[in-house]
């Protein structure tokens, strides 16, 4: 089959998804053969030059998913034009990667969570290198769950950096929320979170520059490239994991 004619603005980029996890080992094992058969056979974003880099939090503190994206970024940045920050829950059926100038929130229908569409900046989000760059990327500073994604699209905004949209559907794989108990009350993580929002939101313009992407702590304690023996389809790129000491 030969590939379409395509916009070479649009698809000739090439693309760092960078994927954070942890303790969601059979999450990963899904998520790779359905986002390279994604790749190999949807009509346009299987002209996409992409790799897949998985970042994976080591045991020992809560998981920071901020600061793993962070990471992915400056392991990955310099072999790619633009990165997608991807949620290993979320996995494709109709969507969008090619190469946007803005910040732009790739996911819609299939969101676990019901979400306000002029907020919401998650799960599967798409950052030129240069907008990601100029935010100062995520904060550090959010240790367990919530509010890093909301205050990222607060950044793009003191920037002047306009967010885009496209309402990609997605299949959302299952498993508890971390950010609330049974009766759907915060959990202490996500209540310490909330505060920490709160104290930050009005400095936001002063605490940019100090807490991000500028200023990861991290360590890479093993890379490896992961195997695509039996996977549905060959990559285009590599798939390399990173466990990181945060």
């Amino acid at each position: 089959m030969t590939a379409p004619h395509v916009d070479a603005d649009a698809y000739g980029k090439r693309l760092a998804i960078i994927v954070p996890y942890r303790d969601r080992r059979e999450h990963v094992q899904m998520f790779l053969p359905h986002v390279v058969a994604y790749f190999a056979r949807d009509k346009l974003d299987r002209c996409i030059d992409y790799a897949i880099h998985i970042v994976e939090q080591a045991p020992g503190k809560p998981f920071n998913r901020g600061l793993l994206k962070n990471a992915g970024f400056r392991i990955a940045g310099d072999s790619c034009d633009y990165v997608c920050f991807h949620d290993v829950d979320y996995l494709p059926l109709w969507a969008d990667y090619s190469y946007t100038p803005s910040p732009t929130r790739l996911i819609w229908h299939g969101l676990r969570e019901r979400e306000n569409p002029e907020t919401f900046f998650g799960g599967v989000i798409a950052f030129p290198n240069d907008a990601f760059a100029r935010v100062n990327g995520y904060s550090n500073g959010y240790w367990g769950w919530g509010l890093e994604d909301f205050e990222l699209g607060l950044r793009c905004d003191i920037a002047g950096l306009q967010r885009a949209r496209r309402d990609g559907t997605y299949r959302a794989l299952p498993h508890p929320n971390a950010g609330y108990n049974e009766d759907r009350t915060l959990t202490a993580e996500a209540s310490a979170n909330r505060s920490l929002f709160l104290e930050r939101r009005d400095r936001l313009p002063e605490l940019t520059g100090l807490d991000g992407l500028s200023t990861a702590a991290f360590r890479v304690v093993e890379t490896t490239d992961v195997p695509t023996e039996g996977l549905p389809e060959p990559p285009r790129g590599p798939i390399r994991h990173y466990l990181i000491e945060v």
